[in-house]
């Protein structure tokens, strides 16, 4: 059974994966996995539900690129 995250959680996070270095879906999930808890509090996710990659793969497959990228440049 899947588990509910937030829209702003989860981009988040893969944001800051990204700028971290982590470029593929498995390797955004890894690093969401591998965070410490004291961070990953800090943005909004709990301890015990970590996104999976499916999760991340099919959200920011879904999102519009444009829309993102207004969104994260203002």
């Amino acid at each position: 059974m899947g588990s509910r995250q937030q829209l702003a959680v989860v981009v988040t996070a893969a944001v800051c994966a990204v700028v971290a270095g982590y470029c593929s879906y498995i390797a955004i999930a890894e690093w969401i996995a591998d965070v410490p808890a004291t961070t990953a509090a800090a943005l909004g996710i709990a301890p015990d539900r970590r996104a999976s990659e499916a999760m991340i793969r099919r959200l920011l497959q879904a999102l519009d690129p444009d829309l993102l990228t207004a969104a994260i440049s203002d």
